[in-house]
């Protein structure tokens, strides 16, 4: 058969969806192809394609789409309208077909139709029709969607891990000869989209900094989603919260709070959502100091680590007193 390289920009949900992705095209004669770790000239690329408006997450991106474009068949765009939970994500999620691929990549793209995690029939119906585009036998589709899809309600649920690059390190490596590991000081929990948690090139590696201050670090997704929802129910909001990464991450502030020593919110700059969210985290965290970092282009890593020193300062401070 033709043997087809289908790539997945690295960026926004990647970390959500790959695993989906995985088992929707394993055993079929397409080869998924994850784009490279971003760089400052993924970014330089990506801004210089897309409209100066765009926040950095569509900046990484689109840079994703441009140089996957030279070396693939094929780049998947998802168009995600909703996720398992029903609740909505972000406007640009939805036109990311629009506002991502630039003019000369545009037919080495394979936009799917709007999909509806949360609706089954609607989300095999899109991905069948991106899988026949593709010269995916039907039957072959029908299984591999129903493992996918299996796969991704376990993730939305917290049952199956998010599983980062292989680069990424979540667990310290072991010390070198002659190198002195401090235990932790203090732990802190790290909320925000999974695109600015966990890549390294946008947080400027956020986690190996807390670890060279000897600070431990809490994911969103160390707790289930069912009791992130019943965190955010014993809040007695007036109004149902209409975004998915309220629910994740003002669920976890509020259920994780008591259990950790400070909280970081990673935010980036012009984010929609964010506005809100971000206050919510500091307002439902009780006396748990909150700290947040906004994140874009101009990648102030020397202003960063003297946040992060400040913030380090300020658990001591408190851990001593109390």
């Amino acid at each position: 058969g033709f043997f087809m390289f289908l790539g997945i920009p690295r960026g926004f949900f990647y970390y959500d969806y790959i695993s989906f992705a995985e088992e929707l095209f394993r055993g079929t004669d397409v080869t998924l192809v994850p784009g490279m770790e971003n760089s400052e000239d993924i970014l330089s690329e990506g801004s210089r394609l897309t409209v100066d408006e765009a926040c950095f997450p569509i900046k990484l991106f689109t840079g994703q789409v441009s140089r996957l474009s030279e070396r693939c068949d094929k780049v998947l765009i998802p168009r995600i309208m909703k996720d398992c939970s029903g609740r909505w994500l972000c406007p640009k999620l939805m036109g990311l077909p629009e506002l991502s691929v630039p003019v000369e990549c545009s037919k080495k793209t394979a936009v799917t139709e709007p999909v509806y995690f949360n609706d089954r029939k609607k989300a095999e119906k899109a991905f069948r029709k991106l899988c026949s585009s593709l010269g995916i036998k039907r039957d072959t589709f029908e299984k591999n969607f129903e493992r996918a899809y299996g796969m991704q309600k376990r993730v939305a649920e917290g049952m199956e891990n998010i599983r980062p690059d292989a680069s990424w390190r979540f667990i310290p490596q072991p010390p070198q000869e002659g190198e002195i590991i401090l235990p932790n000081t203090s732990n802190v929990l790290l909320l925000g989209h999974c695109y600015n948690i966990y890549d390294k090139f946008s947080n400027c590696n956020i986690i190996e900094k807390l670890d060279n201050l000897a600070i431990g670090t809490v994911m969103e997704s160390s707790i289930s989603n069912a009791r992130k929802e019943a965190a955010v129910r014993r809040l007695r909001l007036a109004k149902k919260p209409f975004w998915e990464s309220f629910i994740r991450n003002v669920g976890t502030a509020v259920e994780l709070k008591d259990e950790v020593d400070g909280i970081i919110y990673l935010s980036s700059f012009s984010c929609g959502p964010d506005a809100v969210i971000a206050e919510m985290v500091k307002k439902y965290s009780g006396d748990t100091p909150v700290m947040i970092l906004k994140l874009d282009e101009h990648r102030g890593e020397a202003g960063l680590e003297t946040r992060l020193e400040a913030f380090a300062d300020l658990l001591d401070r408190r851990r001593y007193v109390c």
